[in-house]
């Protein structure tokens, strides 16, 4: 049983690897509001924003929002491009695409979404102005194919943008060292398919024969409740692997909820931003 208040956030713990396969993750409702937060959060959009200035994202571009979710950030981007412009987003998740689709209806804002791969993606080449990816490589079997279709379907002189997180940059004001030390590598070794990539990131895209590469970085601060959230489930997760055994897994439980009662939990994780031109 845990030690959580009822009534704590962290009672809706997520688990990072269901992003693998959400549309058959068994609370999808957590999910699509554990996202709205993360969406939320300041410095991230700090990265966003400059992702849009540096691709020059704006009227009459054509955009490709390479797994779009349900949309939150394709919505923008839709609106942005206004006049003469069009968004269009894929994504793997049926049940997202529907979500995203019934948004844009509701918004009234035109965008098309569709289910695909960012592995295989199905459009011609030199397709887009922009093509984005945002938080999404690090869970793909193969993010270099990815990569190299995002390149594909950009036309020559056109932009990319690339946001995503360094695993090993998972921080929170956990005081037992050991423990926290052993939970957070197990999520950076297992939460994700690709933890690292970030680093090995700019040398594929020259590589690929993108040029001015530029990098950008965010320590993305969590809001209290998405922390508690994320936290406990990844303590729970390490319990579960065996990695720490019941005893710790109960006192790391409750040390994230006392902080996050008392207003003292603080967790962030280090975001990279990768912008480069098609050549």
């Amino acid at each position: 049983m845990s030690t959580a208040d009822p009534a704590d956030p962290a009672d809706g713990a997520i688990a990072l690897h269901d992003f693998t396969d959400l549309d058959h993750a068994a609370l999808p409702v957590t999910y699509v509001a554990a996202l709205e937060a993360f969406d939320r959060l300041p410095l991230l959009r700090e990265l966003k924003a400059l992702a849009i200035e540096r691709t020059g994202t704006g009227p009459g571009r054509r955009v490709l929002d390479v797994g779009c979710g349900f949309g939150l950030e394709t919505l923008r981007l839709a609106r942005l491009v206004q006049p003469g412009g069009a968004v269009t987003g894929v994504d793997l998740s049926a049940d997202f695409v529907v979500e995203g689709r019934r948004r844009a209806s509701v918004a009234g804002v035109p965008v098309e979404l569709l289910q695909a791969d960012a592995q295989h993606l199905p459009f011609a080449d030199a397709s887009f102005d922009v093509t984005r990816i945002e938080r999404v490589l690090i869970y793909l079997d193969d993010p270099w194919r990815a990569l190299r279709e995002m390149v594909r379907v950009t036309r020559p002189g056109g932009a990319l943008a690339i946001i995503a997180p360094d695993f090993d940059t998972n921080t929170v004001n956990v005081p037992d060292r050991d423990l926290g030390r052993a939970v957070l590598t197990h999520e950076c070794d297992t939460a994700v398919v690709h933890g690292l990539m970030v680093r090995d990131l700019r040398g594929h895209l020259l590589d690929l024969g993108v040029h001015d590469v530029r990098v950008a970085s965010r320590m993305v601060v969590f809001d209290p409740d998405l922390a508690a959230q994320y936290f406990t489930g990844i303590g729970r997760s390490a319990g579960a692997a065996g990695v720490i055994d019941e005893e710790a897994t109960e006192r790391w439980v409750a040390t994230i909820a006392a902080l996050h009662r008392a207003d003292r939990l603080f967790a962030a994780i280090g975001y990279y931003l990768f912008t480069g031109r098609v050549g």
